[in-house]
């Protein structure tokens, strides 16, 4: 379809022993207790978001906070329930809304709060935490300091005070400036030749100080809304202010201040070297967007790697994302990507870079800065997704605390069968490049056919045109075509190759018994599921030569590397799809190698027996043919040596 031998660590693996049986008796038992560390902010308003850190707040249990104490309505033992972060598991987040509001009242309260966590089998509760906190309609800031007066065009302006609104359900703060501003290239009264300021500014709360609970500190951008984008000075009035959710404006008392706006200046790039589809990051100081522009204009002259010199002159729109940074990603229509082939041409820009600056009538140059920019070789960046759902197919192998190290396994199989070819493999989302391949590494097949793997992409990437390809979710397109529309990789379907797969799993024409010799030991279902501390005591296998194993230890570092091999394997096949295997030139409807040949990558499913994909008994592994791997090397070519391998399949 398209689609060591190791040292035996005797103590460990008594304990790994101990723990194997655990782990279902574990996972019938109450929550660990979660013991409570801060509660922030600790003045809080109707629609306030609360900071609960801790322990760890597991996903799959309930969990409230209880607060004990005196407010003012009287004695108080109230329970409200706590969100967990997805992205932080030692925290969790209370919304103080109307009812939680209403419980409590407006006023003080001192008592303690502790968390209290459920599940099926029981509850548990933490230590107590000895709290005050205070309850509040509205809040009237305070303000102590502001800046230190010199300014570029968007810097970060500080504000020390106190009582700032931090969460979008308690309304905002901002700043109000009145005053003048005189342009440096004026002088005299200001009056009568500068321009008069009367503004307003959103305010964003400090989220990075460590005393947050105290509402303390915010910031705001100089804008060009302000005085424009031309440098000079201003002097006057500015008011920190809060508007309440309900409309209510408090303010705090006004505090004389002066700013010297300079002019603003690129510094430098966050690369040293770029390549196509990469986001080229321009550092400085006083860049503008939204309803300004910042641009930067190059001069000079492109060296080829070839020795090859020219010159060039082109204009880059940046993306505003601060008034320190913007960025451009590079195409092959646009910026560099209009005077360099960026897809065959290497080499060095050298010139000058002058930014300007357009905000409705006026138009300023910035200062230059000379400075070189290397050009690299095209390079595909993938990033290798594993979903929700793997983890999932994990538990049904019995390898769910193996999830990292098999992740590891996948990604070191992907980069031995593409070396010497400018592939990235990345576990992360990427976001240094905007075209980059993506390859979803799911649970069940949701096209209901047992697929192992399936690219979804359309057509056939001849040249890897597209460099943006998505291996996974759902394809109209190929729907449209007749072929199934989910891709990805679907790791429950490899139990397929089971002789007696678990409920739900068709077993495969090419189900052997090896495959049970490995993974019965440690399929829930059959043996007993690894542990982490297993995981902790077995080394990473280097081969598959000791496989299947008969003493537990080997029998848990088989099923791991087997895995991987088995995920890592068609990763890389669909992948290669992707990248326009099979037989590239030839015909469009042909996406494997013809005929049958032992250890050909790209040959179709059947042809691939389970022991190549394993690389069990020295079947595997599995390389791509000799044309096929010469014309990878051509679209992605490598500063890299191509790999080493002895006696490269034919393609025909």
């Amino acid at each position: 379809m398209r689609s060591t031998r190791y040292a035996q660590l005797a103590l460990l693996l008594l304990l790994a022993s101990a723990c194997a049986g655990d782990a279902k008796v574990d996972a019938a038992a109450p929550p660990a207790a979660v013991a409570l560390e801060r509660l922030a902010p600790t003045v809080l308003l109707p629609n306030s978001k609360v900071l609960v850190e801790g322990g760890t707040f597991a996903s799959d249990v309930t969990h409230s906070l209880v607060l004990s104490g005196k407010s003012a309505k009287g004695e108080l033992n109230k329970v409200f329930p706590l969100t967990p972060s997805s992205a932080q598991p030692n925290r969790a987040e209370l919304t103080v809304d109307a009812d939680v509001f209403a419980a409590i009242g407006e006023g003080e309260f001192e008592g303690t709060a502790y968390v209290v966590s459920q599940n099926d089998f029981g509850r548990n509760q933490g230590a107590p935490l000895a709290v005050k906190l205070r309850f509040a309609n509205y809040l009237t800031p305070t303000l102590s300091a502001v800046g230190d007066g010199i300014v570029y065009l968007n810097s970060q302006v500080a504000l020390d005070g106190g009582d700032l609104l931090l969460a979008e359900g308690e309304g905002r703060s901002f700043v109000e400036l009145s005053g003048c501003f005189m342009p440096k290239d004026k002088s005299g009264d200001c009056a009568a030749n500068g321009r008069q300021v009367q503004t307003t500014i959103d305010v964003s709360p400090e989220q990075t100080k460590a005393d947050l609970a105290a509402r303390r500190y915010g910031r705001f951008p100089f804008a060009p809304k302000i005085a424009g984008i031309l440098p000079g000075h201003f002097s006057g009035m500015l008011t920190l202010a809060n508007e309440h959710a309900d409309g209510v404006i408090t303010r705090s008392q006004p505090k004389m201040v002066t700013f010297d706006l300079l002019r603003s200046k690129m510094t430098g790039f966050d690369q040293v070297e770029v390549s196509y589809g990469q986001i080229l990051s321009i550092r400085g100081k006083g860049f503008i967007g939204g309803n300004g522009v910042t641009s930067v204009h190059f001069e000079g002259q492109f060296e080829s790697d070839k020795g090859e010199k020219r010159a060039v002159s082109f204009e880059i729109i940046g993306g505003f994302q601060s008034g320190e940074l913007i960025q451009t990603a590079l195409d092959d229509s646009s910026g560099v990507g209009a005077q360099v082939k960026l897809r065959s041409e290497t080499g060095t820009l050298r010139g000058k870079w002058t930014p300007t600056l357009r905000f409705g009538q006026e138009t300023i140059e910035a200062d230059a800065i000379v400075i070189g920019l290397k050009i690299a070789r095209i390079k595909q960046v993938v990033w290798v997704n594993f979903t929700a759902s793997f983890v999932d197919s994990l538990r049904r192998f019995g390898l769910r605390a193996a999830d990292e190290r098999i992740r590891r396994r996948v990604i070191a199989i992907l980069r031995r069968d593409y070396e010497g070819i400018n592939l990235d493999f990345r576990l992360t989302q990427p976001d240094d490049y905007q075209l980059y391949a993506r390859v979803d590494i799911n649970g069940k097949d949701p096209n209901g056919m047992g697929l192992l793997g399936y690219d979804n992409t359309p057509g056939k990437d001849i040249d890897n045109e597209r460099l943006h390809d998505r291996i996974g979710g759902v394809n109209a397109l190929t729907q449209e075509d007749g072929y199934p529309g989910y891709g990805g990789i679907f790791v429950d379907s490899m139990l397929g190759f089971s002789m007696h797969p678990p409920a739900g799993v068709t077993k495969s024409p090419l189900a052997e018994k090896r495959f049970d010799a490995i993974f019965d030991a440690v399929r829930p279902d059959l043996g007993s599921e690894v542990t982490s501390v297993e995981v902790l005591s077995v080394p990473e296998l280097a081969d598959a030569s000791s496989c299947p194993a008969k003493d537990r230890a080997g029998q848990v570092a088989c099923a791991i590397h087997v895995l991987g091999n088995l995920v890592g394997h068609t990763t890389a096949h669909e992948l290669g799809h992707s990248l326009g295997l099979a037989d590239p030139y030839g015909s469009e409807t042909t996406y494997h190698n013809l005929g049958d040949a032992p250890k050909r990558l790209m040959d179709g499913g059947a042809d691939r027996p389970f022991g190549e994909r394993a690389e069990l008994d020295g079947e595997g592994p599995a390389v791509f043919c000799f044309d096929a791997y010469q014309y990878l090397r051509a679209i992605l070519p490598s500063s890299s040596p191509a790999a080493s391998v002895q006696d490269r399949p034919s393609c025909f």
